[in-house]
């Protein structure tokens, strides 16, 4: 859900647009029996209420999901501050319907959302980024930029291949058959590649336009915090706002996910400007509620006193659905578990070193400051128990790692911290982000590199001011 959003407010905002949301999302699981779980929430059957056949086979029990409200996911007053956000609900209020006929599946109703007079324009998913077409954000922004007697702004320093004024029609020229011939079929090719395959060679033909998107790991993790550069040919490049600016229709449609096998955003980036905006919208705009914050902060306090005030580690270990899937780091539970330990060895071995240097870097993110905390602490013993957030269940499972020193959110929260929080620490998606947040507060981290979960807690971790080698992702 995270990266649908961010790659949506990116798209809203750089058309100055407002962004309607779903109001609610839908949770997997509970923490309780479904009967009392179903006293405080809105159960459903996932394949009913989305329209998959995903679910069927499964026992009736797990078929089942529940209605959470968006405002319990998001800190929507936060986000709100920075961007154009509504919910359908308000949506539909304003415009004098009938909030109660959102659609189930949390898909925009071509008809049934619209009031009187209103017009609609729907973006076909293969229009998006079609075979052969590199989506960015800003097409015209590069030949603006490149133009000499455009103002110069720190923004635009990169470019096609340097800075240099472009052509009109670029497409021609010994530098375009020489770059065309390297990058072969692929889409866009690393800078460094480009510029090593036309070292001394650059004339006046710019004809490949540097962009800029995000790369760490696989592209399942969704972080943000580690910008890399490309380039791709001119005529492959199309420009959401060059695009869709002009268009008048009162609600734009994007059909279909464009998320999957896609880098953070759903397109790159032509400018430092346009990609740092949209960092900022994933580690700055999007993040957990107040209730989610307090509590995390609480556990991150008594994990301390856990260690007599030693900096602490911590893992993230999905199972579930991954076990299903083929996804899962390894096939058994202590395997699993023996290369999470392996890999915080490693990080109690560079917080060790970090320690003693007192030196301190930063995640290439725009607007962080280096957390001074991290120098505070002694580095923790090689007895010391982890922190360890996983969605395994399994009773036998989760006694073998917690008699091996792992730590659950279980183990660290009171049933006062329950009642404080209220019901939607009854559910485990909601559980997960107050997880999320404590990796994010822990001194090391190790995680999975398909998993989006760990990705959220790398962008907070780089908006805290950690320092990118108490992070390990593989």
């Amino acid at each position: 859900m995270r990266y649908i959003i961010e790659s949506a407010l990116t798209q809203a905002t750089l058309l100055n647009r407002t962004l309607v949301l779903p109001s609610f999302v839908y949770a997997r699981s509970c923490e309780f029996e479904i009967d009392v779980c179903a006293l405080f929430m809105t159960m459903v059957n996932r394949g009913d209420a989305i329209g998959w056949d995903e679910w069927r086979d499964l026992p009736m029990e797990k078929q089942m999901g529940w209605r959470v409200p968006m405002s319990m996911m998001l800190d929507l007053p936060h986000l709100r501050s920075k961007y154009n956000v509504i919910l359908v609900e308000e949506y539909l209020r304003f415009h004098g319907m009938d909030p109660g006929k959102e659609w189930s599946n949390g898909a925009w109703h071509r008809t049934d959302y619209l009031a009187q007079n209103m017009t609609i324009l729907v973006v076909k998913n293969q229009e998006y980024d079609p075979e052969g077409m590199v989506r960015v954000d800003n097409r015209d922004a590069i030949f603006k930029a490149h133009d000499p007697h455009h103002p110069h702004d720190r923004s635009y320093e990169h470019g096609a291949m340097g800075k240099r004024a472009m052509p009109e029609i670029p497409g021609q020229g010994e530098l375009h058959d020489k770059l065309t011939a390297v990058i072969g079929n692929d889409l866009v090719m690393d800078w460094n590649k480009a510029r090593d395959a036309v070292s001394g060679f650059f004339n006046n033909t710019g004809d490949m336009i540097e962009v800029e998107e995000f790369l760490l790991g696989m592209d399942y993790l969704k972080s943000v915090v580690e910008p890399i550069r490309q380039v791709a040919p001119a005529h492959r490049i199309h420009g959401w706002v060059d695009d869709y600016s002009g268009v008048t229709e009162d609600v734009l449609v994007i059909e279909g996910e464009i998320h999957l096998n896609r880098k953070p955003g759903g397109m790159r980036f032509t400018t430092i400007k346009g990609r740092d905006d949209f960092a900022r919208c994933a580690v700055l705009g999007l993040r957990p509620t107040q209730r989610v914050r307090d509590l995390a902060a609480k556990v991150h306090d008594r994990l301390r006193d856990r260690m007599d005030g030693r900096m602490w580690m911590a893992g993230h270990m999905r199972r579930g659905d991954f076990v299903t899937t083929g996804w899962v780091m390894e096939s058994t539970i202590e395997a699993h578990f023996k290369r999470i330990k392996s890999r915080l060895a490693m990080g109690r071995a560079m917080l060790k070193r970090i320690h003693r240097e007192r030196t301190l870097t930063t995640y290439d993110v725009p607007d962080v400051v280096a957390d001074a905390n991290q120098l505070l602490y002694n580095p923790p013993l090689p007895t010391d128990p982890f922190f360890l957030a996983t969605d395994e269940r399994s009773p036998e499972g989760l006694k073998f790692m917690r008699e091996s020193g792992a730590l659950f959110i279980g183990d660290l929260i009171t049933a006062k911290d329950r009642r404080e929080f209220g019901w939607g620490i009854m559910v485990t998606d909601v559980l997960a982000l107050v997880e999320q947040s404590v990796l994010a507060t822990s001194y090391y981290f190790y995680a999975h590199a398909m998993s989006s979960v760990a990705g959220g807690a790398v962008n907070l971790r780089a908006v805290r001011g950690a320092d990118p080698r108490t992070t390990l992702i593989d």
